[in-house]
């Protein structure tokens, strides 16, 4: 692969709202049922213990393994960030990259940081104070184990994704003049399985979602795939040439990380190869979305919002619910706290899609440009000595 990017016309590709619907509906799924799975299927000794699923649910076990939805979502991210930055006509600029990634995410984030705070006493938070917020408004919450799942269990992949953002030039400086997209990624992969050795002496390693994976070097590989992968598109060529084989070994070694312990911290990687060679063979087809496709997509455009809000609405329906003992049976509690949780999540997202992905960007983008038309130039030091010329 080559270090040269060529310019390309920047255009939607209506396919990625579908995967991105799909993400989110892997990590609301997986939410929804750990209400009452205890978090999924529990290990015994090596191998997942099924037996403690509940019966009349298990055609729902496959949600149990919906937080790969997180690596899709890296995977997706790598694709579009790398995929517009090689549709830029004009030379990449870090500022405005910044700013328009700050713009981004920050407005739906930040309005969901205070609103939950507010809500903190009805939430089962650790601990609560100043420095929980101020560690989330600065979104480095995720590097601490008292922060990392404090306000809202969704966040610490915001933070992880805006440091992503931040070693993105450096991961173009690299890429340009020194070793290739393709090294680049071979060198996160080397990161990654360091910083694997290292965090396993300190902290449980059979739990894909810790402490860790808050570490964003350990999950930037999951990222660089997908910008590997934007790259070939782009190219006309395939990041994964025998798909075939790449599905099926990626597979298997998906689902032996799931189920198997020493594999198991490696399971956002193998999740992450195995939905790049899927989103790689989905992009591939030519023929015109299906229907039921098209039904994704308004899903897909509202998914970050529908992603920030979503957990702890979850954990309030089923607090209420769990009070008023409404939850006699797994299939009930499941039925009422979805039901329940669709219906306030969804307008909320709508209009946090409306009002803060869309509106509030626009409004500060516009304040920004009136204020540089309008600032006054400074006075330069010392005498000013006025032109003979100045009416001509």
């Amino acid at each position: 692969m080559s270090s040269e990017m060529k310019a390309v016309p920047s255009r939607h590709i209506a396919r990625l709202d579908v995967v991105r619907a799909v993400a989110f509906l892997a990590v609301f799924s997986f939410h929804l049922t750990a209400r009452f799975s205890r978090m999924g299927v529990p290990w015994h000794k090596l191998f997942r213990d099924y037996s403690v699923w509940p019966r009349e649910l298990f055609f729902l076990l496959p949600v149990a393994f919906g937080w790969l939805g997180v690596a899709l979502f890296y995977v997706l991210s790598g694709f579009c960030i790398h995929y517009a930055t090689l549709g830029r006509k004009t030379p990449f600029n870090v500022r405005d990259f910044y700013w328009r990634r700050f713009l981004r995410i920050y407005p739906a984030y930040i309005v969901v940081v205070f609103v939950f705070s507010l809500l903190a006493p009805w939430l089962p938070y650790r601990y609560f104070n100043f420095w929980q917020v101020l560690a989330h408004v600065l979104m480095i919450h995720n590097f601490l184990k008292a922060t990392i799942f404090g306000i809202d269990g969704v966040l610490w992949s915001l933070a992880v994704e805006m440091q992503f953002y931040l070693l993105y030039p450096l991961l173009l400086l690299l890429a340009r003049r020194w070793m290739g997209l393709d090294r680049c990624l071979v060198l996160s992969l080397i990161l990654n399985v360091a910083f694997q050795l290292f965090f396993s002496f300190r902290e449980d390693s059979w739990t894909p979602i810790r402490t860790t994976w808050g570490f964003p070097l350990m999950t930037w590989c999951d990222w660089i795939i997908g910008a590997c992968l934007a790259d070939a598109y782009v190219r006309g060529t395939r990041l994964f040439p025998r798909e075939n084989l790449w599905l099926i070994l990626s597979g298997l070694m998906l689902a032996g990380s799931v189920n198997f312990k020493i594999l198991n911290c490696q399971s956002f990687l193998f999740g992450s190869v195995f939905f790049a060679v899927l989103l790689q063979r989905y992009l591939a087809v030519r023929a015109p979305l299906q229907w039921f496709e098209r039904l994704f997509i308004p899903l897909g455009m509202i998914s970050y919002s529908l992603y920030l809000w979503h957990e702890p609405l979850l954990l309030l329906v089923n607090k209420w619910g769990l009070d008023h003992h409404l939850f006699t049976t797994p299939l009930r509690h499941a039925a009422i706290e979805l039901g329940m949780t669709i219906a306030l999540v969804l307008p909320l997202a709508v209009a946090s899609y409306y009002l803060l992905e869309i509106r509030a960007p626009a409004a500060i983008r516009n304040f920004v440009a009136k204020r540089k038309l309008t600032a006054k130039p400074l006075p330069l030091p010392g005498v000013v000595v006025e032109s003979p010329l100045r009416d001509v």
